[in-house]
């Protein structure tokens, strides 16, 4: 990245934090600022910001270590991987059942990013693989990962009334993606028809923590001529999916 885009106050942040991670409650903020090279008053300010935030904790001898924040997302961070684990171990009997792709996703920003697919042996394949990104109003998981949000939040993700069109039978305006946002949200799960990749349908459903936020989503996609024959069994699976994966978190 180039350095005009660098924020200073998050490098000094980061700066202070390798340091108390390797020596807790060792440093007051003189004995940083000599280390660092950053004046007492620009970091005082920081401290007192990221002791808010619970970055970092102060003692009662003025010496700081890494505070709970931290802790939380370190947890976050590896449970993801946990995740996909758990994911690829639980999706490939619902491959082999269905004998068609499993894939999950996450939301970024207006975008869908894949974190991993069980593949079927199959000769024509939907490019969805980890790291894959689409845009979230022409996927069945998009409209999963969205079910969650106010419409508020959805029209500041989309400000524009008009969307991308990816192919012929993608959404093309904001208000009807928040309708169907809204009757998936009410029926459990959505589906894409030929709105994403011309010539594929996919069923999908949301990953939900207890309080009913949305960590992720699973769908399982298959050429439209196979669509009426399936969709009702894809439908049940990728629900129990769902279902199995949702308590983990």
């Amino acid at each position: 990245m180039e350095q005009k885009y660098n924020v200073p106050a998050i490098d000094r942040a980061d700066a202070v934090l390798s340091l108390l991670i390797d020596e807790p409650y060792r440093w007051k903020l003189s004995d940083l600022s000599k280390q660092l090279n950053i004046s007492k008053s620009t970091l005082y300010s920081l401290l007192v910001t990221m002791e808010r935030l619970k970055w970092v904790n102060r003692d009662r001898n003025e010496t700081y270590a890494i505070g709970s924040a931290l802790g939380r997302f370190g947890s976050a961070f590896f449970r993801q991987y946990d995740l996909i684990e758990e994911f690829r171990r639980l999706a490939d009997p619902v491959m082999r059942r269905l004998q068609e792709s499993v894939q999950m996703a996450v939301l970024e920003g207006n975008d869908v990013l894949y974190l991993a697919k069980v593949e079927a042996a199959t000769p024509v394949q939907m490019v969805s693989g980890p790291g894959v990104r689409f845009p979230a109003h022409a996927t069945g998981l998009g409209k999963a990962l969205l079910s969650d949000k106010s419409e508020e939040e959805l029209r500041q993700l989309f400000p524009q009334e008009s969307l991308q069109k990816i192919t012929v039978h993608t959404i093309s305006s904001r208000e009807s993606l928040i309708e169907e946002i809204k009757q998936g949200k009410q029926a459990g799960y959505t589906t894409d028809i030929q709105e994403g990749v011309m010539g594929f349908c996919c069923v999908a459903a949301p990953i939900s923590k207890p309080n009913g936020s949305i960590i992720a989503a699973v769908s399982c996609s298959m050429p439209i001529h196979k669509w009426e024959g399936k969709k009702e069994q894809a439908l049940q699976e990728i629900l129990e999916l769902s279902k199995l994966l949702s308590p983990l978190h």
